[in-house]
């Protein structure tokens, strides 16, 4: 085993809420730093953001799509758009993340 064969894996359905928290708070209180290293952390928290939000997105494009040409019950529907309103909360705090960068 190489060590480049360590990987971590990260629930985005059950520990999305935690994960995106984190990494709001890492970019939020690092991007700013005067100190070169800590904006580079933040740097990587915002790519590891970034991606999550891909992942997920990707991944309820593509349940949407089965579902609907499947068997899609009212339960799949309330699941569904659930994740859908968490994905635009978290794009909404990427964006203000971003603005505040931006601005600075």
């Amino acid at each position: 085993m190489a060590l480049s064969d360590v990987e971590l894996t990260v629930n985005l359905y059950a520990e999305g809420e935690k994960f995106f928290d984190l990494l709001k708070a890492a970019i939020r209180d690092w991007q700013s730093s005067p100190w070169g290293h800590e904006r580079e952390r933040a740097g990587y928290a915002l790519e590891l953001y970034r991606r999550g939000l891909d992942a997920l997105r990707a991944h309820l494009e593509e349940a949407r799509t089965r579902a609907e040409v499947g068997y899609f019950t009212a339960e799949d529907e309330r699941l569904l758009s659930r994740a859908e309103e968490r994905l635009l909360y978290w794009e909404k705090k990427l964006a203000e993340l971003t603005e505040g960068a931006v601005g600075k």
